[in-house]
């Protein structure tokens, strides 16, 4: 006689099994290595990096303008910050470094060391030497914004002939109409 627990256990096993295998093979699911996980990632780079940059500029503004009446426990509150910042935006980068083709993780490298330079004591420098800080690190998210796109294929590539003529056509219609 079978053991209850054993069968339990067995029928559990293939229970799992076969919904892992359906959410693997499926057209709805993240297929892992795929571009839609590979596109998640690439947006919580892009948003990580953004948000790294946008925290630089407020941290700047709030020092300048009220640096010397600010407390300890405000100082406090913006290191903290600062920090689920920069946490953020590392986890972001080894998530990239996980999934990335070469060229994406090249322009993202470059993005998450320009973010994080701005990132770095913004209260500490002069006005312009932070200006140029952030438009390299704006120009360099650019980059890593045209290197995904390249790799996710949103443009047809030179050998999808099917997808350039759906293009015209829809472009002719439109021009029709």
């Amino acid at each position: 006689m079978v053991d209850p627990s054993t069968a339990a256990a067995s029928g559990l096993a293939k229970t799992v099994s076969s919904v892992v295998a359906k959410k693997l093979t499926s057209k709805s699911g993240t297929r892992p290595g795929g571009r839609e996980e590979r596109r998640q990632v690439y947006a919580r780079f892009q948003a990580a990096t953004m948000e790294a940059i946008s925290y630089a500029e407020m941290l700047r503004m709030e020092s300048k303008h009220s640096w010397p009446l600010m407390g300890a426990r405000r100082m406090r509150e913006l290191a903290l910050m600062t920090h689920e910042r920069r946490t953020e935006l590392f986890a972001a980068y080894f998530e990239l470094r996980l999934v990335a083709n070469p060229a994406p993780l090249n322009a993202g490298e470059d993005a998450m060391t320009t973010a994080a330079e701005v990132l770095e004591g913004p209260a500490a420098r002069k006005q312009q030497v932070f200006d140029a800080a952030a438009t390299r690190a704006i120009e360099a998210q650019r980059l890593f914004t045209d290197a995904c796109r390249d790799d996710l294929w949103y443009l047809p590539q030179w050998w999808q002939v099917h997808r350039r003529l759906a293009r015209w056509l829809k472009g002719r219609k439109a021009r029709r109409s």
